[in-house]
């Protein structure tokens, strides 16, 4: 079960930029400063101790204490910092000493490596301890404020908004103020991950952000303003935020739109019309979501806002002239964000207009886009009715009912029932469709609807043989509360560990069932080599006890079969119904994932799945051989976080926890920092970029070929 597929529980959620350089849709020269680097190396090749570091961090293991002994003691400065990376992939609160000492380390490239590995640990998928983290936020800043070396000095305040604490957001205001443009650029971006990370940010720290958001000021230090004023959610950046955005650049634009959704008023949507015009369809897309956001402010009928929406009319017409990046992304926007119920009149012209387009073009690939649009909006509407009426019959024919069945049901589940029984009555039979799909969706909407029916037919799905649909009834049964259905959880739980995949919605339905006579399984659990497994008992343990129960470390089993060699310039050419773009994979980077990507699409596994998932100006995911998120290829690998940021068409492992990865991957339309150290980045789109641009949920992939 794959979050970014990011729907982690979310009693398990825990929740690099230098220059905009590093972000690809920036248009400016700055480059990253480098990556320290150790002296060369003897011809001869790498030191020995490097291929056993590999091992165990493969394995997840400290090797009785080697890899910290390495990362402290180590002579040679390439091994210290090889094993400070492997310290950073495996997040083990315990190594925190060793990583505290590698950030004084004579050498850059350890003090880098320790820098990365202090921001990681504070990434934990498994809650990490306020006293470790004010710990790390007192050693990095203290570290920080003694380095000298740029790229160090540039890691350790990305660990400071990773870390999020008052006192390193306070570090990390100092530094907003006569330092280098770089420093500058930087603390403001991290100041944004930290907001995300619900750090609070004062009217002080954002209006220090003033002179990096003009005009005058470098890309690198607009950007990372606008993000940390986007994310902020304070009234006091209202005015930057309307400065910014009319700035030059279309990312800068989008977030400054995305932060006026927060805390504009009603007057901003002048500002915010104009924007739905704009050349870059992902300016679009913001000034989208950000009206929708204020309309549902709104107190009177007279709801500027809402007016303004009606302007997406001309984003019909591009998609029906075979734009479906600047016709389809603003108005799937439109659809997927939650409209006040005065937004029906909008909508309904909306989907008429879509509708009229079906009928008289006669190009098959438009007529398919707007017939998804057109079961996006009628999905839209079912969520304002609280009942499934339009998505039943939307699409024209050109929809597959499983497809429409999905999207309604899923906009279903995010509105309250005025009247549980009667949604149970609507949506029970769903739960016996021929699709998985279908009765997972039909599922998640009866948790939410209190009824005897729904009880019944959840409770009829918990011994499902398919073991996705099992957990998703035993999470909609904790849900529910349905003390009745602790025995059928129970006996479900016992397949967690031969079954990882499941254990989170598992685990959180025992929790919230209050089984207490499953805190022995829970405990066994613990000891799983599955990061996801002990994390889900740990979580769960916690509620049932009133204890936090912190995971421990386990180590993996060794891998019997080693992997094939992965050439050094390997890539994936994906060729999809949009058309073709070819993925540059990190070999150096993320060696181990890579791989696996280019040996599932050297077997064609990849050939006919769908993108399943697209979020308009931020992520196009696919790989998913079900086709709803929760499919893989039967095995998971770990994790190999690295220095790549997520930048615009960078390719990431969707995950659902800590070594979690699978065939799921995910495509960024614009940067994406906050996912930078959590999720394995394992190739970038070098050609192409404007096809990810264009799909559209449910565009199939017709093959990858994997080259060399």
């Amino acid at each position: 079960m794959t979050n970014l597929r990011l729907r982690v529980p979310g009693f398990l959620a825990g929740a690099a930029l230098a220059g905009c350089a590093a972000l690809a849709g920036c248009q400016t020269t700055q480059k990253k400063p480098p990556r320290p680097q150790a002296q060369a190396q003897p011809q001869s090749g790498l030191p020995k101790e490097i291929a056993e570091i590999q091992e165990l961090e493969d394995r997840r293991s400290l090797g009785d204490g080697k890899l910290t002994q390495w990362a402290v003691t180590a002579n040679d400065p390439l091994v210290r910092g090889r094993a400070l990376l492997a310290l950073a992939r495996l997040q083990d609160p315990s190594t925190s000493d060793a990583i505290v000492r590698g950030m004084s380390d004579p050498a850059p490239l350890p003090r880098y490596e320790a820098a990365f590995a202090a921001g990681t640990l504070a990434l934990s998928w498994a809650p990490l301890p306020e006293g470790l983290k004010a710990t790390l936020a007192e050693e990095v800043s203290k570290a920080e404020g003694a380095e000298t070396e740029l790229a160090v000095k540039l890691a350790l305040l990305e660990a400071l908004g990773r870390i999020a604490t008052p006192a390193a957001v306070e570090r990390l205001s100092e530094r907003l103020v006569g330092e280098a443009d770089e420093v500058q650029a930087r603390a403001a971006l991290s100041l944004g991950v930290a907001a995300r990370r619900d750090a609070q940010l004062n009217a002080k720290q954002l209006n220090a952000m003033a002179p990096l958001i003009k005009k005058e000021a470098s890309v690198a230090s607009r950007f990372g303003a606008a993000y940390a004023l986007a994310h902020s959610k304070q009234v006091a950046a209202r005015q930057w935020l309307l400065l910014c955005a009319q700035d030059d650049a279309p990312e800068i634009r989008a977030l400054c739109a995305k932060g006026l959704g927060e805390v504009g008023t009603e007057v901003d949507a002048v500002t915010l019309g104009k924007l739905l015009d704009d050349s870059d369809y992902r300016v679009a897309v913001e000034a989208t979501r950000a009206l929708a956001k204020l309309a549902k402010k709104c107190k009177s009928s007279a709801c500027p806002p809402l007016g303004a929406l009606a302007g997406l009319s001309f984003r019909v017409d591009r998609l029906a002239r075979g734009d479906s990046a600047g016709g389809g992304q603003p108005l799937l926007a439109l659809a997927q964000s939650e409209l006040p119920l005065s937004a029906k009149t909008l909508l309904t012209t909306l989907r008429n207009s879509v509708i009229a387009s079906v009928r008289s073009v006669t190009e098959p690939a438009i007529r398919q886009d707007l017939a998804k649009i057109d079961c996006r909006l009628a999905a839209a509407l079912d969520r304002l009715a609280g009942v499934l009426t339009d998505v039943l019959s939307c699409g024209g024919g050109l929809v597959p009912e499983r497809q429409r069945l999905v999207i309604g049901l899923r906009e279903l589940e995010t509105t309250p029932a005025k009247e549980p029984s009667k949604r149970a009555d609507a949506v029970a039979s769903f739960v016996y469709h021929n699709d998985p799909s279908v009765k997972v969706a039909a599922l998640a909407v009866l948790a939410a609807s209190p009824s005897p029916l729904s009880l019944e037919r959840v409770r009829s799905q918990i011994s499902n043989p398919d073991l996705v649909i099992a957990a998703s009834a035993a999470s909609a049964a904790g849900k529910l509360k349905d003390k009745e259905a602790v025995s059928l959880v129970r006996e479900l739980s016992h397949k967690v560990l031969t079954n990882a995949e499941v254990a989170p919605p598992v685990a959180e339905a025992l929790a919230d069932l209050d089984a207490k006579d499953a805190e022995p399984d829970l405990r066994e659990w613990l000891q799983s080599t599955h990061a996801t497994v002990r994390n889900a008992a740990a979580a769960a343990l916690t509620k049932l006890t009133g204890q936090a129960v912190l995971p421990e470390r386990v180590e993996r089993p060794v891998d019997k079969v080693k992997p094939p060699y992965l050439p050094r310039d390997a890539s994936l050419h994906f060729k999809t119904e949009k058309g073709e773009f070819t993925v540059k994979l990190y070999t150096g980077e993320a060696p181990l994932t890579a791989l696996n990507a280019y040996t599932l699409g050297k077997k064609g596994f990849f050939k006919n799945l769908t993108f399943h998932r697209v979020v308009p100006n931020f992520v196009a995911q696919g790989g998913d051989p079900r086709g709803d998120g929760e499919g893989g290829p039967g095995y998971t690998i770990r994790c190999e976080v690295n220095h790549k940021p997520y930048a615009r068409g960078v390719v990431g492992m969707a995950l659902s926890g800590k070594d979690t990865g699978g065939s799921q991957f995910f495509v960024t339309a614009s940067p994406q920092p906050h996912l930078d150290g959590r999720y394995t980045a394992f190739g970038e789109v070098v050609k192409g970029q404007t096809v990810v641009d264009s799909l559209l949920e449910a565009d199939r992939i017709l093959e990858v070929r994997a080259s060399p």
